[in-house]
Formats: C-alpha cells, structure tokens, sequence
C-alpha cells in the first residue's frame, strides 16, 4: 500500500515533464489521505492537464460523502476493474500522481521502522491512479485513489504491496479517455522492475501526520 509521500519537485519542472499549465506548489514531505494532491489528467484530444483532488476516493454513487467512512486512497490493481468503487473509473476516470517519492513501514524489533522509497535516476513518480466526481452537492467533489500491485524482487521484503508506477511512454495509454476497456490497458499495472526503485530507513516521525519537514527524508 500507499499511505505517505512526498512531492517537492519544483512546480516548472513538474509541469515541463508532464506538458501541463503549472499549479502553485509548496514542497510537501509528508501527504497523507484527505489532503488535497495534484493530479494529471488527459482530456478528449490528448490535452493533459493538472488540478487538485481529495486523495481518498469518493465514489460518485455515495449519497453523503461527509457518512462515507471507508477510506479508499489506494486500490488493488488486480480487482479495480469489478469493484463497484472503482470500476467506473477504471473505464472513464484514470489519471496520474506525481511524487517524488513515497514511505513504507516495515516490521523490525518492536515496532515498525519507516523508509523512504525513490526513483534511481531521481526523477519523478508517476503513480497510476483514478479519479471519481461527486456531484450531488452545491460544489463538485474530485477525489482520488492510487492503484496498488504485488512487489516483487528486493521490494516485496520491504512490502508486499507497491504503487504502480508508469514510464513516461505509457502515461498517454493510461489517461486515455476514449479507451474504455480496463482490460486494455491491464499491462501496464505490472510492478516496477527490479532497478527502477531505491530506498533507506528515515525518522519514525514520519509517522505523525501533522509534521512536514525536509527532515523527514535523511537517512538515519
């Protein structure tokens, strides 16, 4: 799973690699669920574009979103397309999360120890994700989730579960939104291979929501 990450590439370089109009970005070493994250979507014509969304996604069925307790900020990979939170998105509503990075607990002596997991060449994330607008208020309401696969290689003994990550190549297949089949774009949930990722212990401080800080990523 995916419960912590970062972005604090600058907001020019975000944009130039994702061919988007810039947001207004401050750096974040510490998004949890509920917050507000940039997404990428495409737009009939191939036209992409950045906004804000909800990370934890609303489905757009919900009655009340503020009674909906399930926190839904990530989702399997493999079952998503017959979820009945997920499968509309995954026909119509799929997008991409940038990070620069993300955090993962792993068992260790008493308690559970935090690492900070990259890119090797450094560049960004662009995690697999879907995105759903609830309507049945005053305001829209755009949420979001990050699709989930089984780790494999050295990843799986840090986690089981990793986030999908697409290579820029496949970043248009993806957000597609004229291709409505699930099944045809299934390849690209594979997980990342075994080089693409690095990672390191950090601060258990990570751990607390409220802290965001630069400090949050040295090694320790």
């Amino acid at each position: 799973m995916c419960g912590r990450y970062t972005l604090y590439t600058h907001e020019d370089d975000l944009a130039s690699l994702f061919e988007v109009k810039p947001l207004p970005l401050k750096e974040r070493f510490n998004i949890a669920p509920t917050q507000e994250v940039p997404v990428i979507t495409e737009r009939p014509g191939g036209a992409r574009e950045m906004s804000f969304m909800r990370w934890g996604l609303i489905p757009h069925w919900v009655k009340d979103p503020t009674g909906f307790k399930a926190n839904l900020f990530n989702a399997r990979s493999e079952s998503a397309a017959e979820k009945p939170s997920f499968r509309d998105a995954m026909k119509t509503n799929r997008c991409i999360v940038p990070a620069s990075g993300f955090y993962e607990w792993k068992a260790e002596g008493a308690g559970k120890q935090p690492y900070y997991i990259q890119r090797t060449d450094g560049q960004p994330m662009a995690f697999a994700g879907l995105y759903s607008v609830w309507t049945k208020g005053s305001e829209p309401l755009v949420s979001c989730t990050i699709l989930t696969t089984e780790s494999e290689g050295p990843m799986r003994e840090l986690h089981h579960r990793v986030p999908v990550i697409l290579e820029p190549g496949e970043w248009d297949r993806w957000m597609d939104p004229s291709e409505v089949e699930p099944r045809a774009v299934e390849d690209l949930l594979d997980p990342p291979e075994d080089d693409v990722l690095t990672w390191y212990r950090v601060d258990r401080l990570v751990g607390n929501a409220r802290v965001d800080a630069p400090e949050l990523i040295e090694r320790v």
